[in-house]
């Protein structure tokens, strides 16, 4: 019986609620909506700096191959300063490739630039370290190089088996074979684990 009368009286309890947070009812769907509306207007402005910015990639790499290099250098330091996930590190290592910058403490700076980017996931973080320690084993910067790899053989990364072997390869070329002994050592205990 009380079922019932519940049942009966619910579209009155319902109306009756309405009527007294009708205030309040109003204030959280126009701030519903604000919000709805503020992230879709954030997610059109994100896609139209991304579309900047794959179009300012591509045009730099048309004006290599018109051999236009300066106009190209702009375009891909400024690609690598807006911080973009994909697009930066992109720019960076087509520079290298390409050798368009020569100065050393300018490409190092522009791996520093990427690796402070928080939209780039952390195992692809510990790539470009990776990829920034055989960049400066090539220029023979041993202290950078232990720098920017020892938070990579210190973590849990996929990439801390790739970076270990790295370090005892550069030390055995460069005949430093007790630094590489202790590599060769931690690689082989991970190997066994």
């Amino acid at each position: 019986m009380s079922n019932e009368l519940l049942k009966k009286n619910f579209p009155d309890q319902v109306i009756y609620f309405i009527k007294k947070k009708i205030k309040t009812l109003i204030i959280l769907s126009v701030i519903v909506l604000i919000l709805l509306f503020s992230l879709i207007v954030f997610k059109n402005i994100k896609k139209k700096q991304d579309i900047k910015i794959a179009e300012q990639y591509a045009q730099a790499v048309i004006l290599i191959k018109q051999k236009n290099i300066t106009e190209s250098k702009l375009l891909l330091e400024a690609v690598i300063n807006e911080n973009h996930r994909f697009y930066s590190p992109l720019a960076l290592y087509f520079i290298i490739d390409n050798k368009i910058e020569i100065d050393s403490l300018k490409i190092i700076s522009f791996y520093d630039k990427i690796l402070k980017n928080n939209s780039i996931d952390k195992e692809n973080l510990n790539l470009i370290k990776i990829k920034k320690s055989i960049y400066l084993i090539g220029i023979d910067k041993e202290e950078l190089v232990i720098t920017t790899l020892n938070p990579v053989v210190n973590s849990d990364s996929v990439w801390r088996i790739i970076a270990i072997n790295l370090l005892a390869e550069y030390f055995f070329s460069k005949g430093q074979k007790f630094k590489a002994d202790e590599y060769i050592k931690l690689l082989n205990n991970e190997t066994r684990n």
